[in-house]
């Protein structure tokens, strides 16, 4: 396992940890630090900074989404607190988890109190399964992608227990629009999915990423599958033009109307981190994942260490800025509108990307010269 790849590193330092504590370990101890042990702790702290990096990532997409509306605004959005703002966020979750949570007297307290832990949970478990490099997800996870989208799923049944243990009016609508928002996308976003599985012939999202090393991105053949997949994510993670179940003009702050404090940061959070999850979907789909176009400076991009996970974070942050370009950019539609969009114009879109995907693989994919 190569030290330039997280799981090559956490073993690395998994050994470095046993060679420093062995000497000093007192002998009945000494077979509770063999190779298998060590092993296990390597896992460990590769399992940690993937989790760790979700989390950190997640709050650096909100300061960069406040510094993008700053400019797209024509201000320059949090720089108060650290260096161009970038504490701001730790600031404001600090305040919120000292906030006192105040429930109401007539809400169930088991669906009220577990929801935002559940939405936040399996948001974070997502992250597991999606490789940013080589050897990020330990193990040989041949069906990485439909864990994802299983896990991802999850979210609209834990939004809508929340928004009904509130027992109020405003958030039950929210939920139910919820519901039927992520039912109308789902399909469109599914079928997105299998025109890449048709190209790539894996469920492996390495696999994936490794197919367009050879065949070039997904993204040139599957442009239409790109932009019903990119459409569908916006819906599917609930922002601009497609926040109907946050509408906070018309149901004051939509599913969450009742949640404060620490359970309104972390339904906050869980937002976030499936915006994150959706831009690592983009980029490991139809852009390359962490492999650069191949070129004259290919070697040179991708050979340094640690390359892998810079130029994913790099085309994460810039897909999530095209997120960010939408909802500066667009209002929200209304209720009819959206359903119509997913059900009239996002089904039909996706079913003939799907052919297209068919007919490449029949005429032998790839038909053309590689151009990536």
């Amino acid at each position: 396992m190569s030290a330039a790849t997280l799981l090559g590193v956490s073993f690395w330092l998994a050994q470095t940890m046993f060679s420093t504590l062995r000497p000093i370990t007192p002998a009945p101890l000494l077979p509770l630090m063999g190779p298998q042990a060590q092993l296990a702790t390597g896992y460990l702290l590769a399992g940690t900074l993937v989790f760790a990096t979700g989390l950190v990532n997640s709050i650096m997409l909100i300061w960069w989404e406040r510094k993008l509306l700053g400019r797209f605004m024509d201000r320059r959005g949090a720089m108060h607190v650290g260096y161009a703002g970038l504490l701001q966020n730790f600031a404001d979750g600090l305040k919120l988890f000292r906030k006192q949570p105040l429930r109401p007297r007539e809400a169930d307290k088991l669906g009220y109190l577990l929801s935002p832990t559940a939405y936040l949970a399996t948001s974070l478990a997502i992250v597991g399964f999606l490789p940013v490099s080589t050897g990020w997800v330990p193990g040989v996870a041949p069906l990485s992608l439909l864990m994802a989208l299983a896990l991802f799923s999850f979210a609209p049944f834990f939004i809508f227990v929340g928004a009904w243990s509130s027992n109020n009016k405003y958030s039950l609508i929210g939920g139910m629009r919820t519901a039927a928002q992520l039912v109308a996308y789902e399909v469109p976003l599914l079928f997105a999915i299998v025109s890449v599985v048709l190209l790539a012939g894996t469920f492996d999202l390495t696999g994936i990423v490794n197919a367009q090393i050879h065949d070039g991105w997904f993204a040139l053949p599957l442009a239409l599958g790109l932009i019903i997949f990119f459409v569908a994510m916006l819906a599917e993670v609930e922002r601009i033009p497609f926040d109907l179940p946050e509408a906070e003009a018309e149901l004051v702050e939509g599913w969450n109307t009742e949640y404060g404090g620490m359970l309104f940061a972390m339904t906050t959070l869980g937002d976030y981190v499936r915006a994150l999850v959706g831009s690592y979907l983009v980029v490991l789909l139809f852009l390359g994942g962490w492999w650069m176009p191949a070129g004259p400076y290919t070697a040179a991009i991708n050979g340094f260490p640690l390359a892998g996970i810079l130029w994913f974070q790099v085309k994460v942050y810039i897909v999530f800025a095209v997120f960010v370009w939408v909802r500066a950019s667009l209002p929200r539609v209304r209720t009819d509108q959206l359903l119509q969009i997913g059900w009239k114009r996002m089904i039909p879109l996706s079913l003939a990307n799907v052919f297209l995907a068919a007919a490449f693989v029949a005429e032998g994919w790839p038909p053309f010269p590689k151009l990536l």
